[in-house]
């Protein structure tokens, strides 16, 4: 759409545009019903553009006249609203930052060509060059062939901060497969039916179904790594001895767990902060959740170990050099001993610690928080090694990579910054958000890092080019969580609004959203084979999703009946984390906090 006016300032043109506005809104209401959902996706924009242009002009008057007569037209933007109308000068818009960004980026609108032509025929034929220009100046229209948008996808559409994602963005080369060593897709089997193979034999219906799972692990095992990235395509360092025993210890572990289904209710597991609602700000399991660490507003960072093995600290220097480093015991010996505990303290910080993160091998904690810095913590020698400086406002989140090395950090200045453990100064610095950073997840090939922002949006970004290779959009609220499944297909985002929402990483679409949380989704995690979804939020729920039927019936409407497993209820303590064990085990942790009952 070609530019027809440069920008107007005249009161006289601003009239003009308010009268353009109503007989734009009169002719979506009488549009057809099959063009109407994408024609109603232009007024929300425009409305806010028109507002913002009289505050400009200095008509602050006309502007909540403006504001009075079609905020109707404006449904489920109630709480963008409101924060509009504190808007009142220029010197407020300019502390303004989400219109302020509104009005320096382009809204994004996907709608189809009849919908965009009898949209543009409108407009000419109706001489609205006000609204043309105004088009121009501050909206993308993206066309495609086809029909108009469903229901659902409209829905989609509706109430995000800057419109749709770039289709353009979701079009990009993503490797999201991962090449899983087969001694683990063989544990992923399922477990116990077929751990006595006689009697597998002897029972053809244990029989055909043992072959059709080992069939669908072959299948699947086929489309994770006919997608997955070049070996080498991130550089990490080769696995040590330890890593190797460790994933050995792992993979026997897993093929005796437990399977989560409708029959076969989880079992979770509960840990309860007590008489700390202002003090931990935040807490995160381990993968095998045998440790605990949680960040506290007095800028301590405490880690607990929650089975009987103790935390050791490395011996000093001169015990370490009379030790045998051939000895196949040496990871033991270097340990001392005389300072196992079961609890530790971590100090470093300058202010309230936000979030914090454990490496794979339970050697490292990450932290950050209200200082700015992210901290890197050794679990062996109990001290700080480094401090990582680049944001320059709150780090609100930190995120390990799954393999190790790398390390992604969040936080007020809306970007997300790659770490490498080798160099104290970032690797890569991705913008692009337009709010805080909320959440943070890295992949499970240990290729692309997912954020998501106070902007509603979600992106997942190329460790290698730096480049935004999915942009995702949907949520009417904060991203408040992420996880990857295991084989990296899909990804599950929660909001500060209660929606979980199930993404393709192939094409970036939308597959389905659930609901069943009235709070913020604070946690997601997900079973061993991948097929359970477990989320937990700030009211106290903590749901058990099938995210296999799901998954395969996600064209058709779901019903919390079909989707839901299992719900658990907390005694007034929402959840900060939820993890699951090696035997699919669920587990969670949160804060005590009760209900004060006002004397009347």
């Amino acid at each position: 759409m070609k530019q027809v006016l440069t920008t107007y300032k005249s009161a006289h043109n601003q009239e003009r545009a308010l009268s353009q506005f109503g007989l734009l809104c009169q002719f979506v209401e009488k549009s057809l019903e099959m063009y109407r959902g994408e024609l109603s996706l232009i007024i929300y924009p425009l409305f806010v553009q028109i507002y913002l242009e009289l505050i400009l002009g200095n008509q602050p008057k006309l502007a909540r006249e403006f504001y009075e007569k079609y905020k109707g037209q404006q449904e489920g933007r109630e709480e963008d609203l409101n924060e509009l109308t504190t808007i009142t000068t220029k010197e407020a818009l300019q502390l303004n930052t989400t219109f302020s960004h509104f009005r320096s980026n382009k809204y994004v609108i996907r709608m189809c060509k009849d919908s965009f032509n009898c949209l543009l025929s409108h407009l000419q034929d109706s001489s609205h060059v006000l609204l043309l220009n105004l088009i121009n100046l501050h909206l993308y229209v993206d066309v495609f062939d086809g029909l108009p948008k469903q229901p659902s996808q409209l829905a989609l559409s509706n109430n995000t901060m800057m419109g749709d994602g770039m289709k353009s963005v979701n079009q990009q080369k993503m490797h999201y497969g991962v090449v899983h060593p087969p001694a683990l897709l063989n544990a992923l089997l399922d477990p116990d039916e077929f751990d006595d193979t006689a009697e597998v034999e002897a029972d053809p219906k244990k029989k055909k179904k043992k072959e059709k799972m080992i069939l669908a692990t072959v299948k699947q095992k086929d489309k994770t790594e006919s997608h997955a990235p070049m070996v080498g395509r991130i550089p990490y360092p080769p696995p040590t001895e330890a890593d190797v025993a460790a994933n050995n210890e792992m993979i026997q572990e897993l093929t005796g767990r437990y399977r989560i289904t409708h029959r076969n209710q989880p079992t979770v597991a509960f840990y309860t902060f007590l008489n700390s609602k202002d003090v931990v700000n935040c807490a995160t399991l381990s993968d095998d959740c045998k440790l605990l660490v949680a960040g506290c507003q007095n800028s301590a960072v405490k880690v607990w170990s929650l089975t009987r093995n103790k935390i050791y600290k490395m011996k000093a220097t001169a015990e370490l050099d009379a030790l045998n480093v051939a000895d196949e015991n040496i990871i033991d010996m270097i340990m001392d001993d005389k300072t196992g505990t079961q609890s530790l303290n971590l100090y470093g910080h300058i202010g309230p610690v936000y979030d914090v993160s454990i490496n794979y091998n339970k050697s490292l904690v990450l932290s950050c928080g209200n200082d700015c810095t992210a901290r890197l913590w050794s679990l062996k020698t109990h001290t700080q090694l480094v401090a990582y400086r680049a944001h320059e406002h709150t780090v609100w989140r930190c995120a390990w990579s799954p393999l190790g090395h790398y390390f992604a950090t969040g936080g007020a200045d809306r970007l997300v910054i790659l770490w490498s453990m080798q160099h104290i100064s970032p690797v890569r610095l991705f913008s692009g958000h337009l709010g805080d950073i909320s959440s943070l997840c890295v992949h499970p090939n240990g290729n692309y890092v997912a954020s998501g922002s106070s902007d509603r949006s979600i992106r997942i970004w190329d460790m290698l080019s730096g480049v935004c290779v999915r942009h995702l959009t949907g949520h009417k609220g904060s991203v408040t969580s992420l996880v990857f499944s295991p084989h990296g297909h899909l990804m599950m985002s929660g909001d500060e609004r209660g929606v979980v929402m199930v993404w393709d990483m192939s094409n970036g679409s939308h597959m389905t959203s659930l609901t069943n949380h009235t709070g913020a989704v604070t946690s997601l995690t997900i079973s061993r084979e991948g097929g359970t979804l477990i989320s937990g939020g700030m009211d106290c729920l903590i749901n058990t999703w099938d995210l296999a039927f799901v998954v395969d019936n996600h064209e058709t409407e779901l019903a919390n009946e079909d989707t839901l497993i299992n719900t658990s209820k907390t005694k007034e303590t929402p959840i900060l984390n939820m993890g699951v064990t090696l035997k699919n085990l669920v587990m969670g942790v949160g804060t005590y906090c009760p209900v004060v009952e006002q004397k009347t």
